[in-house]
């Protein structure tokens, strides 16, 4: 073991960390728009927002695959799988908000997204 191979472990830690720190605070961000949209549900623009919120979750969640995908999430196996589930489930929590368009409904993606977002910062503290 040479004295440079923990040197060149500590950015990969680092960049892990670093990344699960950014999903979390984009997680955040996309779940006070979609509380926003929420909250004034009768607002007359709430079509184009929905959408908006929306388009920037579905783009959160493709983005948690393709890292996952690509291996930059390096989680443990277990966490992963669980990790891909629920962006599948929060894809068609996402379709459903599209199609019959509900505050309920609004509500759970909220929670999936708040939820998710939390679990990462205690990774990042964790790492």
């Amino acid at each position: 073991m040479s004295p440079e191979q923990p040197i060149q472990q500590a950015p990969r830690r680092i960049n892990h960390a670093t990344t699960m720190m950014g999903e979390a605070v984009q997680l955040d961000a996309i779940a006070a728009r979609l509380m926003a949209v929420q909250r004034h549900w009768n607002a007359p623009n709430r079509e184009i927002d929905l959408a908006a919120a929306l388009e920037a979750s579905r783009c959160a969640w493709h983005a948690i695959q393709a890292a996952l995908a690509e291996g930059v999430l390096t989680l443990p196996p277990d966490v992963q799988h669980n990790l891909l589930i629920l962006s599948v489930y929060a894809d068609s929590k996402i379709s459903a908000c599209e199609s019959i368009p509900s505050a309920d409904t609004l509500g759970s993606l909220i929670s999936l997204t708040r939820t998710l977002a939390g679990s990462l910062k205690e990774w990042r503290v964790a790492a």
